[in-house]
């Protein structure tokens, strides 16, 4: 199905999503009357959501979770959302306080209190009205995934259990920090530096994948700094086993629309490139301090459309829409907008836009690979996602020895001159 095409099955879809499932086939005729393929594509999809929803109990548990969102959205959490939880205990910790809430759980700061010793962690639990069995299996999971991991840049699971009620938890290391592009921007961290945290973060997506996990949901929100600058990895909540066993937790179509890659939002097989695609994401904003879509609201599905319609802007290019703006990002990085530009021209350019391509198979193969082509970046070789002509691999060749090609020219030159 051709984009055109797409933007039309959307666009209808979501105009009769929401009605009494006995009056779509009534409105669908009315607004394609010509086009019955268009109405069994829609209405293939309508029952296919409705389907997914029933499997989730969404319905039955949507007045919890609206009464979640109202709570955030007005910043009140009443005791029964946080307060009456505190000082629970969950094995050998206590819930001191609510630090986080998000997807399906609530993130607690929890202390030890069985008097063996001192020690702070981050318990996370789900929250009322996703206490489905699929959501139960999917928590139990990332329990699993973590033990499994063990990397300086992922927060390693320190316990877990049941609580009394039935709900599973997981206790983490608790890391007091704040998210990876806030810290940048708050130190002003030039172009190499955030680079060289960037690494930090693909080294532990490259330690996930080789474990056979793809983390799914890559955004900056779980990615922290600590305070003596140790970047952590956080939140495999929605993580993928490249597994058939893990088949049984998967039929929830989970993720975050500003960082989802295009086939998770058409909903086909996940594998590394979609993490890959977030990393794409993750360097595009820390170079320029932009977003690659251009969308006139912000909803979940302007971001869908744009990310399977729109080709992203280039990193050099995104500064030229706010002129204010460009002058912030700049400063933040120790440039000016065209100081900038000009570093982002060019090699940066082709590795974001690589990492960001729409079908999986034309992104880098591996993270490792896009480290590898980040490193030859800092390096100043010739990088692969740019077809370079000689002129290119000469330019690179005499920035890695430009102090010997100068000497080298005043040599000749005094060589010239004497003779």
């Amino acid at each position: 199905m051709d984009a055109q095409r797409w933007r039309l099955v959307r666009d209808l879809f979501e105009t009769v999503v929401d009605l009494d499932p006995q009056d779509w086939e009534a409105q669908l005729l009315r607004h394609a009357p010509d086009d019955a393929a268009l109405r069994v594509e829609v209405l293939g999809l309508l029952h296919a959501d409705a389907a997914a929803t029933r499997a989730t109990g969404m319905l039955e548990q949507a007045p919890d979770i609206v009464a979640g969102l109202a709570q955030e959205l007005t910043g009140r959490h009443g005791p029964a959302a946080s307060g009456a939880c505190t000082g629970e205990r969950l094995g050998p910790f206590a819930l001191v306080r609510e630090i986080g809430r998000g997807g399906m759980g609530a993130v607690w700061l929890a202390e030890r209190a069985d008097g063996e010793f001192a020690q702070q962690v981050a318990i996370k639990l789900i929250r009322g009205g996703w206490d489905a069995a699929e959501a139960q299996a999917r928590f139990r999971a990332e329990r699993q995934i973590l033990a499994s991991l063990q990397h300086p840049h992922i927060a390693h699971l320190v316990d877990g259990g049941v609580g009394a009620d039935g709900r599973p938890w997981l206790a983490l290391d608790y890391v007091d920090g704040v998210d990876l592009h806030s810290w940048c921007d708050a130190r002003q961290l030039d172009l190499r530096q955030r680079l060289d945290l960037f690494l930090n973060v693909c080294d532990a997506v490259a330690h996930a994948h080789q474990h056979l996990v793809v983390h799914r949901d890559l955004k900056p929100s779980n990615i922290l700094v600590r305070r003596d600058g140790v970047v952590k990895l956080l939140d495999f909540g929605i993580a993928k086993l490249l597994d058939p066993q893990s088949a049984s937790i998967s039929t929830m179509r989970l993720f975050t629309p500003e960082y989802a890659a295009p086939e998770q939002v058409r909903g086909e097989l996940v594998t590394t490139a979609v993490d890959i695609y977030a990393l794409g994401l993750l360097l595009y904003e820390l170079l320029s301090g932009q977003r690659p879509y251009k969308v006139d609201r912000p909803t979940p599905a302007a971001y869908e459309r744009a990310i399977l319609d729109q080709e992203p802007t280039r990193p050099s290019l995104s500064l030229t829409r706010d002129a204010a703006q460009a002058d912030a990002v700049a400063a933040n990085r120790h440039l000016t907008p065209q100081r900038l530009r000009r570093e982002l021209r060019g090699d940066l350019d082709a590795i974001v836009l690589k990492a960001l391509r729409k079908q999986p198979q034309q992104r880098y193969a591996s993270v490792g690979e896009l480290v590898a082509d980040v490193r030859r970046y800092l390096q100043r070789q010739p990088v692969a996602a740019r077809r370079g002509n000689w002129r290119y691999r000469t330019a690179r060749f005499l920035q890695r020895h430009a102090a010997a090609t100068a000497l080298g020219a005043v040599a000749v030159l005094a060589l010239a001159a004497g003779t």
